[in-house]
């Protein structure tokens, strides 16, 4: 089964305040240098979040977090884990699964015009120029899950957005080169977000797991 577990960053500390040195220090030493390194205070604290989150999961399912490593694409992995992780403006989410798995969280906000025709296949154009009324919603239903597909394959940017589209209806289905993909999506509704996990097992836990500092 794919659990889906999700931060919110806002019950994260800020910097100089109480207990975030403590946070800070629990991370692996390469994500401290990382946040370190990083000259943007929001996305800081997402580096924070992520690294609490991977942490509490890992510890769930008995990893440890220094077996990461990259794949050729640049995927973290773990052997015989599947994870994935995804970040915006004040949440994290963690998709686990028994086998490959992808996810993405968006902020709902007024989708930018533009992307879709730099990136969206032909036939989602289409059907988006259909839906100018819910414009925004369906354009983060397709954002959201392209990315988690591509993040589900490990091939992120490697490969293009356009080479593989969407078909939205009661049940979602993805088609590469003419042929239907053998992978399920699931979109969970957390207020203000639209978060779907892409993975190639069927069976999604019905509500995500919230975890805690």
């Amino acid at each position: 089964m794919v659990t889906l577990y999700v931060l919110h960053l806002s019950a994260l500390p800020d910097e100089g305040q109480e207990g975030y040195r403590e946070l800070f220090e629990m991370l692996s030493e390469e994500r401290q240098k990382r946040i370190e390194k990083n000259q943007n205070q929001e996305s800081r604290k997402q580096l924070l979040g992520a690294g609490i989150l991977l942490r509490k999961v890992f510890g769930i399912y008995g990893f440890d977090e220094n077996a990461i490593y990259k794949d050729r694409y640049g995927k973290p992995i773990v052997e015989g884990f599947h994870f994935n992780l995804s970040h915006t403006t004040d949440l994290v989410v963690c998709a686990v699964g028994e086998r490959p798995v992808g996810c993405d969280v968006e902020s709902i906000k007024i989708a930018p015009r533009g992307i879709a025709e730099r990136f969206f296949s032909e036939n989602e154009k289409v059907y988006l120029s259909s839906e100018e009324e819910n414009y925004d919603e369906v354009f983060f239903r397709l954002w959201t899950m392209k990315e988690s597909y591509i993040k589900m394959t490990g091939e992120g940017m490697h490969l293009p957005m356009d080479a593989f589209e969407i078909h939205l209806g009661d049940c979602v289905k993805v088609f590469r080169e003419g042929g239907e993909q053998s992978c399920h999506i699931k979109e969970y509704g957390i207020p203000g977000y639209k978060v779907v996990v892409c993975a190639e097992e069927n069976e999604f836990s019905e509500q995500w797991e919230n975890i805690v500092k």
